[in-house]
């Protein structure tokens, strides 16, 4: 873990590595509420040119959020990206308590659970390889 998330290679490309994330942030409880495909779109002129897809991953290891207010549940969509690299991928992810307000007990409480569930997902990642 980076000082903001963590990042999991996966040896067997792009395409599985979105998959099995797919697959393991579900087996954790997650939903994938948002995604983006960005590959293509930054594109040569920026020097990039990897495929990538960004997910915004409900957390419902931590139901009670939207009653804990907006400050809390801004944080808990947890952000994780698949990002091709050469003929394997990474996937990352922000830790969901890396900002935020540490006096507020609703937030120390959601960010908690949605790190640990965070934590696993990716685990399952790592044990698969």
């Amino acid at each position: 873990m980076s000082d903001y998330g963590y990042a999991v290679e996966v040896a067997e490309g792009y395409d599985e590595a979105v998959l099995r994330a797919r697959l393991a942030l579900k087996g954790e409880g997650f939903s994938i509420i948002t995604e983006m495909h960005v590959g293509g779109l930054l594109g040569p002129d920026v020097g990039e040119d990897r495929q990538y897809l960004f997910m915004g991953a409900w957390a419902q290891a931590a139901p009670d959020t939207l009653s804990d207010g907006l400050q809390v549940a801004v944080h808990i969509p947890c952000n994780v990206v698949v990002q091709e690299a050469g003929d394997g991928a990474v996937v990352a992810a922000l830790d969901p308590a890396s900002e935020g307000d540490v006096s507020d007990g609703g937030f120390v409480r959601a960010s908690a659970a949605a790190r640990e569930a965070l934590e696993r997902a990716l685990s399952r990642l790592r044990e698969q390889l």
